[in-house]
């Protein structure tokens, strides 16, 4: 069944007119091939961020999830190699332009968002990861935590499906060296890129406030805030400026 599908690097690959939201679809076509995959769509309905918020579906941006099995004590691994993922292909396309992750895997061009990054779980071991990045044109949403942008709001022009190409390259490089040599480089490289490392900032979670200095990640990939009290460790929050909240 596999050998009737596409394929992008060594992935299975399906892109498709329009979807309600490509987490649902890649596990249509998982269904179908057993096997790690990716489905791309060139407009998205329904798409879904983190925390049960909408991700704005502009057509022309890219709209893509990958289906693959990842042992689920890795998956904080694997949002800080899917962030890293995303970094690398949004400096590859604007190489002279500020480009940093923001805790947990937002990446942001001159402190303006640019993409989302969705982990759900699918079946047995398998993991879905939903990337949306803006390609073409930025959603125009109020009240949004960062100010978004776009590549082409950038002067940037490509398209959705030279994005993707090298975002699958850029993510099966990352996964390879973490399968290799394990998450301590993987950790360098994101702390190298992070946004506010060093700073002051204010970690939202549940209703409540932390505020600290961001100062690294552990071994699980969570992030580790200096605060009044000492060390704390977070798994989950939306991280803001300690000017901006």
């Amino acid at each position: 069944m596999a050998d009737n599908f596409k394929k992008i690097g060594n992935w299975i690959y399906q892109d498709l007119p329009a979807v309600s939201s490509t987490n649902d679809a890649v596990l249509d076509l998982l269904h179908l091939c057993h096997a790690p995959c990716i489905l791309s769509a060139a407009a998205q309905t329904k798409g879904r961020g983190r925390l049960g918020r909408s991700w704005e579906g502009c057509n022309g941006n890219l709209f893509v999830s990958f289906a693959c099995e990842i042992p689920t004590k890795q998956i904080t691994h694997y949002a800080i190699i899917s962030a890293l993922a995303v970094f690398n292909t949004i400096r590859f396309f604007a190489p002279d332009m500020l480009v940093q992750i923001k805790w947990p895997n937002d990446v942001l061009v001159s402190e303006k968002k640019i993409s989302g990054i969705l982990f759900e779980k699918g079946p047995d071991n398998y993991w879905v990861m939903g990337i949306g990045i803006n390609v073409a044109h930025t959603p125009k949403i109020k009240n949004l935590l960062y100010e978004a942008t776009s590549l082409a709001d950038l002067n940037i022009q490509t398209n959705r499906l030279d994005v993707l190409t090298k975002l699958v390259s850029e993510f099966d490089t990352l996964r390879q060296i973490y399968q290799t040599s394990g998450f301590s480089y993987i950790k360098s490289l994101w702390l190298d890129n992070s946004y506010q490392r060093g700073n002051k900032v204010i970690i939202k979670q549940n209703g409540t406030e932390i505020t600290g200095i961001l100062k690294d990640l552990d071994a699980n990939g969570n992030l580790i805030l200096q605060t009044e009290n000492g060390f704390q460790t977070l798994c989950a929050g939306d991280l803001y400026k300690k000017d901006n909240k």
